[in-house]
């Protein structure tokens, strides 16, 4: 697994963000700066009930430290949907094209690696993709877990592989 670096501020991300934001190359800058793995956030509980409410937490957490909600995209079967857009927020998130709906029986971490590597973004999960080492591999060092609520007092973790 590897050790994990528990951080007081998201620095090392925020810069990496702003450097993307502003663009690499002179360029444009790419639309997603931040995939969250929504269905491992939306699980992370004992009892593995899913929990939209959770997804909203992340999202508005990392809004408040800077990454516009717009740059922020969800990975999430669609099976998942119903369930999602049954409240404003999960509307405007699908309507803005904020959820990359991956389809049923698919392997949605699949999709998270790839979207994540193909624009450079962070990937926030509990999950380390371990049994996609190769898949994994170019977004390895851009792992953060999820803050634990809306109100956490305490910045994500950055994982480190």
């Amino acid at each position: 697994s590897g050790p994990r670096l528990a951080l007081t501020s998201l620095p090392a991300m925020q810069a990496s963000l702003a450097g993307s934001a502003a663009g690499r190359s002179g360029g444009a800058a790419p639309r997603v700066l931040l995939v969250v793995d929504g269905a491992n956030v939306a699980r992370f509980r004992q009892d593995g009930s899913f929990r939209p409410s959770a997804l909203r937490a992340c999202v508005e957490f990392f809004a408040r430290e800077g990454v516009p909600e717009a740059r922020v995209v969800v990975t999430l079967s669609e099976t998942h949907w119903q369930t999602v857009v049954a409240d404003a927020w999960g509307k405007s998130l699908d309507a803005r094209e904020g959820v990359a709906w991956t389809p049923t029986g698919t392997d949605d971490d699949l999709f998270t690696i790839q979207l994540a590597a193909s624009s450079g973004a962070w990937v926030v999960t509990n999950d380390r993709f371990e049994n996609h080492p190769a898949w994994a591999a170019p977004v390895r060092g851009r792992l953060v877990r999820p803050p634990h609520s809306a109100r956490a007092s305490r910045a994500p973790e950055i994982c480190s592989a």
